[in-house]
């Protein structure tokens, strides 16, 4: 009785969830993100591509990114950790999902395998997952350069016997990870990572092993490693409309990278407007003093939300197509723009937070060029309590 009056207050919160106006929006482009998705396609067709969707999707929103390429031919969701493969599960994704992320041995034994593969980095792993006695589908981690995870090429042959001591595990897959692929002027580095990588093929192929999947790219490494023997490209950065290859590469040029598309728009609204006299101060420590009459709007974002304290006095906004650079400090919740240059504004107006646009000050790259990190960055801080519109 009490689950069944639960389970009808969840659906009339719901409900009334979907009719109450939100301040801040993410809206997720569709047609973007197959687009990118084929783009990649296009680009190896002789292998399979996997869009990776950690950490909710690189901030984009996990479910809704999966149920979108839910509706295409991909082997394999990539995730990092089984929270966010069984997050996948209950909302109904068919896709099987990868999970890549390092999981404690232990916990493997309270664990569910259905539709999921999972990735093994060391022995203490195969072991605890070979007692289970269960059908599970691996893929196996070499370390050939990035000296971050996965077992030294030369261990190679040890581990594959091991997993071959346990007849219910299925050597699904083998893989390496770039260390550098994005660096136009060390490609040296990447074919040596490909020979090592090779050498550890060889290696399990000798040990009878001779497993489906190969893969050795992610977003930049595929504009650089084109083998019929690697069969796999796990995209992330790409699938979402960007690339971490400079455009001064010879790679990002040949194949057209400038032609991907962001899939996301963040937008917020302007809950308030004040008019400042010279001398007024803005927001905390007064870092920003108005040197003349100024008309400023409040927005109902801060760093929480994802906006970066680094903008403060920096960054811009848009509003009615026009930019309002971040006066003062960036609050927890809450940053102050000026409207001077908006003709017309007001109460409620929208205002992009995040736009898609490469020609304005507010895309991903130039957030996170005048923030000095990465796009990832500014993605993934992104909150996930912001309600994700799919268009």
């Amino acid at each position: 009785m009490l689950r069944r009056l639960n389970y009808y207050k969840q659906r009339l919160f719901r409900k009334i969830s979907r009719k109450l106006r939100v301040l801040n929006t993410v809206t997720l482009s569709q047609s973007a993100l197959k687009y990118n998705l084929d783009f990649f396609k296009k680009l190896h067709p002789e292998s399979k591509v996997c869009p990776v969707l950690k950490s909710n999707a690189y901030g984009h929103g996990l479910v809704e990114i999966a149920k979108i390429v839910d509706q295409y031919d991909v082997p394999y969701i990539i995730v990092d950790s089984f929270y966010e493969a069984f997050k996948l599960r209950k909302a109904g994704v068919k896709t099987p999902s990868l999970v890549i992320g390092y999981t404690h041995p232990d916990n493997y034994k309270y664990t569910s395998f259905k539709n999921i593969a999972v990735t093994v980095m060391d022995r203490e792993t195969v072991e605890a997952l070979g007692k289970l006695n269960e059908n599970i589908k691996i893929h196996l981690k070499i370390d050939t350069g990035m000296r971050r995870q996965g077992i030294q090429v030369e261990e190679t042959g040890e581990v594959v016997k091991l997993i071959q001591n346990y007849p219910k595990l299925e050597l699904e897959g083998i893989f390496t990870h770039l260390a550098d692929s994005d660096n136009p002027d060390n490609i040296d580095w990447n074919q040596v990572q490909v020979k090592n990588f090779k050498k550890a093929l060889k290696i399990a192929k000798q040990c009878g092993a001779n497993p489906k999947w190969k893969h050795i790219s992610a977003t930049a490494g595929a504009a650089k490693i084109f083998s019929k023997e690697f069969n796999m490209i796990r995209i992330g950065l790409g699938l979402y409309g960007q690339s971490s290859l400079d455009p001064s590469d010879k790679y990002y040029k040949k194949y057209h990278f400038e032609k991907l598309k962001p899939v996301l728009s963040f937008d917020s609204t302007i809950i308030d407007i004040k008019e400042l006299e010279k001398g007024d101060c803005v927001s905390y420590g007064c870092t920003f003093i108005a040197d003349r009459k100024m008309k400023i709007g409040v927005i109902p974002a801060g760093y929480y939300e994802g906006v970066d304290r680094r903008l403060s006095n920096k960054g811009f906004m848009y509003c009615k197509g026009k930019p309002c650079k971040i006066l003062g400090r960036v609050c927890m919740n809450l940053t102050v723009i000026d409207l001077s240059n908006v003709k017309i504004s007001a109460k409620w107006d929208k205002v992009n937070v995040i736009g898609t646009s490469r020609d304005e000050a507010n895309n991903v790259e130039q957030i996170a060029k005048t923030t000095k990190t990465i796009p990832y960055v500014i993605w993934t801080h992104i909150s996930p309590t912001i309600r994700r519109i799919v268009k």
